[in-house]
């Protein structure tokens, strides 16, 4: 919940001047006016953040952007540089997202396209925005998950991933924060404070297997003491799922809870295959239907 300014202060209340920024956002689009083009523009908007809308190829989620090995669709595809000359043009792509960031209060809004070979260009994109938003596809045939997971594991930013059906907003009042005791699941809640704090509602699922863990040497985080100390009221609830369950269960309670936004590490990998999602974060990608801030 919002902190609330002191009685004994008589600035208008502002709530962008209240809240943590979201910084510089990335847009991962499939064109100009979809609903990650408009979510990351506003976000980008609420602090007078920049943000860069880049056009992917339709192999982008089907997780080879970041394959360095030329293929004979990615030699018939038109040079990225090319491709985005064109798209700024008056009527283009690219002209056409600018000007709908410059209505929703972007500053200085950017756009790129990314070819099949993607990695080095969205290295160097990563390295100087905070969050990444994507939406799912909506082709039944596609699965997105294997490039969500390059996405996520290639940037190191934290990546806000809408369903594929969903009424664009930048704006969430409740948000439920998965949480399991792991690095991922810390790394997730501290990148969603601009969120958490801008909630009306804020639910801490609690799924640790054990409260009775062995006590270490160094200190641990704790997820209620660092959203007080950022002026927040949380609800904590304990969930009891098998791992196999946790996915679904993340789910039920999220529904029960009305949350419209979750809040989630991208875990569960097994060593030799980190770039695949772990079975919990696949299942709430599969099959939920809100938006969902990862972090790797």
């Amino acid at each position: 919940m919002n902190t609330t300014k002191s009685s004994q202060d008589t600035t208008p209340y502002s709530p962008a001047s209240c809240l943590p920024p979201v910084g510089d956002v990335l847009a991962i689009v499939s064109g100009p006016r979809d609903g990650a083009a408009y979510v990351a523009s506003r976000l980008a908007a609420r602090d007078g953040g920049s943000v860069t809308g880049c056009e992917a190829s339709p192999a982008f989620l089907g997780g080879r952007a970041f394959r360095t090995d030329a293929t004979v669709a990615a030699l018939l595809q038109p040079a990225p540089s090319a491709q985005r000359k064109d798209d700024l043009r008056l009527g283009g792509d690219g002209d056409e997202f600018i000007r709908m960031a410059e209505t929703a209060g972007a500053h200085g809004p950017q756009w790129a396209v990314l070819g099949n070979d993607a990695s080095h260009a969205l290295a160097m994109l990563s390295a100087w925005h905070d969050l990444i938003v994507v939406q799912r596809p909506a082709d039944p045939h596609a699965d997105p998950l294997e490039g969500l997971g390059s996405l996520l594991t290639g940037t190191g930013l934290p990546c806000l991933v809408l369903p594929d059906v969903c009424a664009p907003s930048g704006v969430f009042d409740r948000v439920m924060l998965a949480w399991d005791g792991s690095r991922p699941a810390i790394r997730a809640i501290r990148a969603a404070l601009p969120f958490v704090a801008a909630a009306q509602h804020v639910l801490l699922l609690d799924g640790c297997a054990a409260h009775g863990a062995a006590k270490q040497d160094a200190p641990t985080f704790d997820p209620m003491a660092f959203l007080a100390q950022h002026g927040i009221e949380a609800t904590r609830q304990r969930m009891h799922a098998s791992p196999a369950e946790a996915g679904a269960a993340i789910l039920k309670h999220a529904r029960q809870f009305k949350a419209d936004l979750l809040v989630m590490g991208a875990y569960g990998h097994t060593p030799l295959r980190e770039k695949l999602f772990g079975g919990v974060t696949r299942h709430v990608l599969a099959h939920g239907n809100l938006p969902a801030l990862l972090y790797h």
